[in-house]
């Protein structure tokens, strides 16, 4: 299963934040150079769509920023990944308007594609933000951040 890139970034933003002080929040400019350059208004964007399902607080002004608003372990994963993946369809057959496939009165893809999905998130339900804030990957970020804050 493919995840939507802005799904992709969420999930890296989320983690991000999950790393930091309780109650610390970072400026969308400094998330984006941390996460690899991305582009600020996709960030924005994501920021916006995390801050409308809770799981995000944001402040504006000159001490703003953006900061996790639930605990990590109050974070479900499948949940999450639900959330920002409506509306995408694995396969033709799952668009809401049914798609255009024409072997769709006797194909049984849909049903062990069905299957699958509801296998991959019942997997992702098991596990929280917190599950994934260990790793190289955030040793790396801890320096980059570290540099950007002496810079």
């Amino acid at each position: 299963m493919r995840l939507l890139a802005s799904t992709d970034y969420a999930l890296r933003l989320l983690m991000l934040l999950g790393r930091q002080e309780p109650g610390r929040t970072l400026k969308v400019e400094a998330i984006a150079e941390l996460l690899g350059g991305l582009s600020r208004n996709h960030l924005h964007k994501i920021v916006q769509e995390l801050a409308a399902l809770g799981l995000l607080r944001t402040m504006r002004g000159a001490a703003g920023g953006v900061g996790l608003a639930k605990e990590p372990t109050d974070i479900n994963l499948g949940a999450l990944v639900r959330d920002l993946e409506t509306g995408q369809a694995l396969v033709e057959c799952f668009r809401s308007d049914g798609g255009d496939c024409a072997i769709d009165c006797g194909c049984r893809l849909r049903g062990m594609f069905a299957e699958a999905r509801d296998a991959f998130f019942e997997s992702l339900d098991r596990f929280t933000l917190a599950d994934c804030l260990a790793g190289r990957w955030f040793a790396a970020i801890a320096k980059r951040q570290k540099e950007m804050t002496n810079a």
